[in-house]
Parts: C-alpha cells; sequence; structure tokens
C-alpha cells in the first residue's frame, strides 16, 4: 500500500505541476536538458497527457482501495482485533491517500513546477506511452457521454461592459476607486474593438538604431519610447530592448539584452497583439502593412497604459480630449472613439472596423494618420493638425457654421 502511496503521489504531483507551467515556463523546458525536453513535448498533446495521467491515478487508487477493504475484512475477523479496530484501519487509510496523494505532492508541486517537470518527464512518457493503445477508447466514451448527458450546453454569451460596470457598482462604495476601475475595465473592453495602427507608434516616432557598439550615437538619439529597435540593412526591426531596465554598466554590452520582437498586421486587434506578446514572452509588436513594409511598432507598454492609465480618457479627461475652440471648432485628442465624438457633435456616423478618431482618418486616408490629412465626416471636416509622442490632435472643423466676418456682416444688416 505504500508504494501505490507513493505512486499516487507521483501522478498527482506531475499533473499539478505541468499544468501549473507559465507560458515562459513551458519555453524554459526545453533548454533544462533531455527531462524537461520530453516534458515540453508532452505538454504538446496536453488531452493525451491529462487522460493517461487520470487514468494511471484511477488504476492506482482503485487498488489501493481494494487492498485496503480486504485488509479490513481480515482484520474485522480476527478475534484479536474486531468491528472497530477494522473501522478505524479503513478510516487511516481513507485519510493517508487523501493526504499523502493528493494535498501533500500537489502543495509541493506548485512550489517548484518547472524542477519537478524536469524530473518526472521520462518516467511520465513511460507511463503515457503504455496506457497510449487505450487512449482512443476513453476519448471516444467521453465525446459520447458528453453527447448523451449534455448535449443542450451553449456558450454563455460575451459579458457586456454595462454588467461589469453595475457588478462594480455593487461591489465598491469608494467612489474614486469605482472611477478607476470603470476606466480599467473600459480600456479593456476597447483594446478588443481597437486595431493597432491606432495605438501603435509611427515609424518616425520610434528609436531606431543598426549599429549597437557605437554607444555616444545611441545617447545623442532622442528618446521617444523606453524600447531601443536594432533594425536591419533594409530598415526593418529585428530586436528590441528595453532600455528602461538597464543599467549605466549594461550599456558595454546591449547586445545580450536584445529581445526578438514579433511582426503583426495593421489591422489586428490590439487585444490579440497582447495575447501574441504573453503567449511568445515578448514586448515589443512591429506593424506591417498589405506590402509587409514596417510603418509603426506597439509595445506592451503602450498596451497595458491604455488601459490602466489612459491620458485622455472620456470621462475622466474629457475637457482636455476634446476642446471647444469656438462654435462649431474643436480640437481633439487623436484616441478619443468615434462613438463619443459622434454624440458630442450630435452627428451619426457609421464607424464599423475603427474604434477612434485617429483610426477612422487613418482609414479614410489608407494609411497613419500624420500632419495634414483631412477626413469628411458629416458635416464636419478633421485635420490632423499636430503629432505628439503618444498620438496626434485633431482638429474639427463644422463646414455650416459662419467665419466671423460673415458673423458681423449679418449682424450689421
Amino acid at each position: 500500500m505504500a508504494v501505490l502511496i507513493v505512486l499516487s503521489a507521483l501522478f498527482s504531483g506531475s499533473e499539478a505541476a505541468l499544468f501549473s507551467l507559465t507560458p515562459r515556463s513551458r519555453k524554459s523546458l526545453v533548454r533544462a536538458g533531455i527531462g524537461g525536453r520530453i516534458a515540453a513535448g508532452l505538454l504538446e498533446n496536453p488531452e493525451r497527457l491529462l487522460s493517461a495521467i487520470l487514468f494511471w491515478n484511477l488504476l492506482i487508487n482503485m487498488t489501493y482501495f481494494a487492498i485496503a477493504a480486504i485488509v479490513g475484512g481480515k482484520l474485522e475477523h480476527h478475534p484479536a482485533a474486531g468491528h472497530s479496530f477494522a473501522i478505524a484501519f479503513t478510516v487511516a487509510s481513507l485519510m493517508t491517500i487523501i493526504f499523502f496523494s493528493e494535498m501533500l505532492p500537489k502543495s509541493l508541486a506548485v512550489l517548484a513546477p518547472l524542477r519537478l517537470s524536469v524530473l518526472i518527464g521520462p518516467p511520465l512518457l513511460l507511463a503515457v506511452r503504455v496506457v497510449s493503445p487505450a487512449l482512443p477508447l476513453v476519448a471516444v466514451t467521453n465525446q459520447a457521454a458528453s453527447r448523451l448527458i449534455w448535449p443542450s450546453f451553449e456558450p454563455e454569451p460575451e459579458i457586456d461592459l454595462a454588467d461589469i460596470e453595475r457588478a462594480i457598482e455593487l461591489g465598491t462604495d469608494d467612489a474614486a476607486l469605482l472611477q478607476r476601475e470603470r476606466m480599467a475595465l473600459r480600456g479593456l473592453v476597447e483594446i478588443a474593438e481597437t486595431r493597432v495602427n491606432e495605438l501603435m507608434r509611427p515609424r518616425s516616432r520610434l528609436w531606431l538604431c543598426n549599429d549597437l557598439s557605437d554607444r555616444n550615437a545611441i545617447i545623442e538619439q532622442p528618446l521617444h519610447s523606453n524600447y531601443l529597435m536594432l533594425v536591419d540593412n533594409d530598415e526593418m526591426i529585428i530586436k528590441s530592448i528595453g532600455v528602461r531596465m538597464l543599467r549605466p554598466s549594461h550599456l558595454d554590452d546591449l547586445v545580450s539584452f536584445a529581445e526578438p520582437v514579433i511582426y503583426v498586421p495593421w489591422s489586428a486587434y490590439v487585444s490579440q497583439v497582447l495575447d501574441l506578446l504573453n503567449e511568445e514572452d515578448r514586448s515589443v509588436a512591429v506593424v506591417v502593412n498589405e506590402f509587409g513594409e514596417f510603418v509603426g511598432a506597439v509595445t506592451i507598454d503602450d498596451i497595458l497604459r491604455r488601459v490602466l492609465a489612459p491620458r485622455h480618457d472620456e470621462g475622466f479627461l474629457s475637457e482636455s480630449s476634446v476642446q471647444e475652440i469656438e462654435p462649431g471648432r474643436y480640437r481633439v485628442w487623436g484616441s478619443v472613439s468615434v462613438r463619443s465624438l459622434s454624440k458630442r457633435l450630435d452627428i451619426d456616423v457609421n464607424c464599423e472596423g475603427v474604434t477612434t478618431i485617429a483610426g477612422y482618418i487613418g482609414r479614410q486616408n489608407e494609411r497613419v494618420p500624420r500632419p495634414g490629412d483631412t477626413a469628411p465626416m458629416d458635416r464636419f471636416t478633421l485635420s490632423v493638425v499636430e503629432q505628439e509622442d503618444e498620438g496626434v490632435w485633431i482638429e474639427v472643423l463644422d463646414g455650416n457654421r459662419s467665419e466671423p466676418g460673415d458673423r458681423d456682416d449679418e449682424a450689421t444688416t
């Protein structure tokens, strides 16, 4: 029975260790020797791995309880033991396997999942191969049971922002905290509807370098972001360096701190880019157009700042993001949503496929907004008048407004 407890603990701990690994830890498995590579290979088919672990765990536990029942029956009929001793043995056997085969190994496994995964990789591979012929039958049985027992289950609808805000209002009485949480939730919802070209930094606003050996040239460049972009001979970004994490002594060996980047199309949603950055454990996504040309880049810092600390939030900073210069003339920050501006101007605009005013102008001109670009919006004309590190300022002019001279003439008449 002690051997069965050890085997059950091995499979329980391996399940907790392997399936608690973070994406970064899974990538580290490949560089952790033979055991790590074996564990990484097993995780490529998680359903097969989990089925094998559960099969062996169930088989071992059933064998353990069968032996415990036989021993308990013999103790009950033994003249020196009796009924009470048999019950005590059964309860002790149950508590032993619960603690030593489930609670303790899983608690220890999640503390050091990477190290344990490397150790259990080879024996677990053998266990999976032994039970592999029976796994297709298990999969078919599970699929048949799911169709027969719960065939009417349907995916739940997406949670609406209003429902989330209502839940927050019911959960806190702190007005300041409520406002911050609402801003963060609005940011999360917006990145699911915002395309990456609306948030990215254009090529002209990036910190580019093609020679890391010239430290003085790097330092003298204007600092547009917290990332130094390393470009090749074709002026394409190939790596990035997070300079905010560097010390002065690190400038002598910048190459060792460079990490690869990912490439995304300009039409991708920000939420998709964030998922890719987390999955690949990268910090910078290079944005390319339909011709494969590099047009800008977005960092994970930019995305998180947009969610957690929006500079021009519609509600919190409405006065600074939409400024009325005079009747019929406005100055608007590019990240203001088309929906909120159209509501402010009392017009009906088809904003399908775009979220922000900058994105609307970019869609109309088929390029990243730059000073001088214009776009019509109902009776208004949008013009990009100023570009900053974090976006653009746009002038909104009502086509029906009267010029000051015209108004004076009308007043005189």
